[in-house]
């Protein structure tokens, strides 16, 4: 039986940090105790820990989305890139890819802050979101060995987070209807981010200025998607995948 372990941090009512793992009953003290150090660096209030099992059994996926990465003089330069490839790759107009993903340099929260999730916008540049200050979350993914991933991935030059986001990207790609995902992160001092399409994941170093508290992601849906499905696949369905491609 296997049981999803999720990890929320906060500071002032903020969500600061968050993190998830898919695991056998066994190793739940183990994972516990790595989630929790994970977060020693950083300043905190209140942090929740939620252990549960899972209610059905996890969609099982051969491989990742593949690892590109690209790097620029600078992130105005990687914001260009990702725009263009979005552009030629998708229905989704330069004009509504810049639009929305400005507004994560911004805070697109209605109140000028970082959504707790991530937008949800078709290709006629409509907001999807049932909460535009909550978002939709992706959860319940997970690669089934981890340890072996990251040791694979770290060798390749990559982190612990590369991990995350790549099951985190893998998952929402593997769902018919979602064109793709392009992310930044809410951490100031962390400015590599990525664009998820057409079954890549492509780092873009920098793509956010050093100092920047604001982050998110926009996810690139297809105008005649059925949100509510969406939203049940992103936060209700388990998914593992095996493999990372390449």
């Amino acid at each position: 039986m296997l049981y999803s372990i999720k990890v929320r941090t906060s500071l002032n009512e903020k969500h600061i940090s968050g993190a998830e793992r898919i695991v056998s009953k066994y190793k739940i003290p183990e994972v516990v105790r790595k989630l929790l150090e994970r977060q020693q660096h950083k300043e905190f209030d209140f942090s929740n820990i939620k252990i549960e099992k899972l209610s059905q059994k996890p969609i099982i996926l051969k491989k990742s989305l593949k690892i590109e990465t690209f790097e620029f003089k600078d992130f105005k330069g990687a914001i260009n890139f990702a725009l263009d490839l979005i552009s030629k790759q998708t229905n989704i107009s330069l004009e509504i890819a810049k639009n929305h993903i400005e507004l994560l340099y911004k805070g697109a929260s209605p109140d000028g802050n970082n959504m707790r999730g991530a937008m949800i916008v078709n290709e006629k540049g409509q907001r999807l979101e049932k909460d535009k200050f909550r978002g939709v979350r992706t959860v319940l993914v997970d690669f089934i060995d981890r340890d072996k991933i990251t040791e694979k991935l770290i060798k390749k030059g990559y982190t612990e987070r590369t991990v995350d986001a790549l099951a985190l990207a893998t998952k929402n790609l593997n769902f018919d209807g979602f064109i793709a995902e392009f992310c930044i992160s809410d951490d100031e001092d962390y400015t590599t981010g990525y664009l998820a399409i057409d079954g890549k994941y492509i780092r873009l170093k920098p793509l956010k200025p050093y100092g920047l508290d604001k982050g998110g992601r926009v996810y690139f849906v297809k105008s005649d998607i059925n949100i509510d499905e969406l939203y049940n696949y992103l936060e209700n369905i388990p998914i593992l995948i095996e493999d990372v491609d390449g």
